[in-house]
């Protein structure tokens, strides 16, 4: 059997295709790079790849590749955009700040002012610093356009999605809600399975958790930022209606500030533990 899996960064896709290899015996479990980059003649394999336009993964390199390319289970891997976007905020670094270190610093900066005291500065304020451009602080309008646009994107794609698709919340994976899912497969995901240790991955993994937005969005952020997630949030069911931030916040600074500093330091390791990653995956292809 032949799975992929799709979904924007920071909605569990790593996790998901390590729990449903796990649930096939002599499935080799791919992480990452371009569409089709791994595919091959396994008996079992799962592929799993996240949309991101910046890295040239867009959307339509997707459908092409999905239009050339036979899988017998695709499953599409969905997220509340307001926790997404707080994930993502903080994983900004994971790769390292070099020559961005004044940046990295301000971004670093809002967020111990932000767990301080939560009502003290919007959410949209810190993400100005997390961007990926040249330009830094990006306006507050740059901030919502790029969510909007990603949105968009993924509303169209959704929207397009056959019979042959599943659509899998995060939130389902975290409450361990399989069962949908398992019905769909034809077999029993391995719910407890973990992210290996010799993946990069392993050691970015930050808050298993759902509604950690209310502790970082204000009102304001609500009102900005709801035009770009709504329509998104509507086709996949999550209520619309409920922007309400949580009335005595707490942002823990080991899921934030402390998590923050440690990804560039682990640049490097998760680096060396990618590559034993592919080193793994070769010599099981060799054994097979």
């Amino acid at each position: 059997m032949k799975v992929f899996i799709l979904g924007t960064g920071k909605t569990g896709t790593t996790a998901m295709v390590y729990k449903v290899a796990g649930g096939l015996p002599n499935c080799h479990a791919f992480s990452g790079g371009h569409p089709g980059k791994r595919v091959r003649n396994y008996e079992n394999a799962v592929y799993k790849h996240t949309y991101e336009e910046r890295k040239g993964k867009s959307i339509d390199s997707f459908k092409e590749h999905l239009n050339k390319e036979h899988y017998d289970r695709k499953i599409w891997m969905a997220r509340d955009p307001r926790d997404a976007a707080v994930s993502r905020m903080l994983y900004r670094w994971h790769r390292g700040y070099a020559g961005r270190k004044q940046q990295f610093d301000k971004h670093l900066e809002l967020v111990l002012e932000k767990e301080k005291d939560p009502k003290s500065i919007p959410f949209y304020e810190i993400c100005r610093y997390s961007g990926h451009d040249a330009i830094s602080p990006r306006s507050v309008a740059d901030v919502v356009d790029e969510e909007r646009r990603r949105y968009e994107q993924m509303t169209e794609f959704v929207k397009e999605l056959g019979s042959d698709w599943i659509l899998f919340k995060f939130e389902d994976m975290v409450a361990q809600k399989f069962d949908v899912l398992n019905a769909y497969l034809g077999f029993e995901v391995q719910a407890d399975a973990n992210v290996p240790s010799v993946s990069g991955k392993a050691k970015v993994i930050r808050k298993k958790d759902s509604g950690d937005w209310r502790h970082w969005f204000t009102e304001e952020d609500a009102e900005i930022f709801k035009p770009a997630f709504l329509p998104y949030m509507e086709l996949i069911g999550y209520d619309c209606n409920d922007w309400t931030p949580d009335p005595n916040p707490v942002i823990e600074p080991e899921f934030s500030s402390v998590y923050m500093q440690k990804l560039p330091t682990k640049a490097a390791t998760n680096k060396v533990l990618r590559y034993f990653d592919a080193v793994t995956q070769m010599l099981k292809k060799d054994k097979s």
